[in-house]
C-alpha cells in the first residue's frame, strides 16, 4: 500500500476510530493517543493482506482501548468513601494487609518480584519480562503460581 493511499484510508477511518475509543475510555486525550498508536500499528502492517481494513482497525482500537482501561489503577473517590469507619475496622484492614504482605514475603524470590512489579508497580507483563530478563510466558507462570500460593495460604490462615 502506498503512503498516499494509506493516508486517505486513515483520514476516512479516523472519526469512526475516535468514536470507538472515546466510547470505551471516556477521555478525548486517551482516545487520541490510542487512535494514534493504532494508526502506527496499521502502518506497520500495511503490506499484510487484510480483507476488511476498517473492521480490523476498529478491532485494534477497541482492544487497545480495553487494555488501557484494564491498566488503570483502581481508585476510590474520597467524597464517596465511608468516613465513618471506626478504629476497629481500620485495625482489621491493617492486620489483613500485614498478613498479606507476610505471605508475599514468604514467596520464592522470583514470584515476589513478579507479583510486586505487576500489582504494586502496575507494570505490564512485557515490561516485567524485559526488566528481569525472561519471557512473558515465564512471567505469567510465575505470577499465576504466586497468586495461587497466596490464595491457598490465606485460606489456611482465615480458617
Amino acid at each position: 500500500m502506498t503512503t498516499d493511499r494509506f493516508m486517505d484510508e486513515v483520514r476516512d477511518m479516523r472519526p469512526m476510530l475516535l468514536s470507538v475509543a472515546k466510547g470505551i475510555l471516556d477521555s478525548d486525550e486517551e482516545a487520541e493517543d490510542v487512535v494514534q498508536d493504532a494508526m502506527l500499528r496499521l502502518w506497520q502492517l500495511r503490506e499484510e493482506p487484510i480483507r476488511n481494513p476498517k473492521g480490523f482497525a476498529r478491532t485494534v482500537v477497541r482492544n487497545m482501548s480495553l487494555s488501557k482501561v484494564r491498566r488503570r489503577p483502581l481508585t476510590v473517590d474520597i467524597g464517596q468513601a465511608d468516613m465513618a469507619t471506626n478504629d476497629d475496622t481500620a485495625t482489621d484492614r491493617n492486620e489483613q494487609i500485614d498478613r498479606m504482605m507476610e505471605l508475599v514475603d514468604a514467596l520464592p524470590t522470583m514470584q515476589q518480584t513478579v507479583l510486586r512489579l505487576r500489582h504494586m508497580q502496575d507494570m505490564t507483563m512485557a515490561d516485567i519480562a524485559s526488566l528481569i530478563g525472561t519471557s512473558e510466558v515465564a512471567v505469567r507462570q510465575s505470577l499465576s503460581r504466586a497468586r495461587r500460593s497466596i490464595i491457598e495460604q490465606f485460606k489456611t490462615i482465615a480458617k
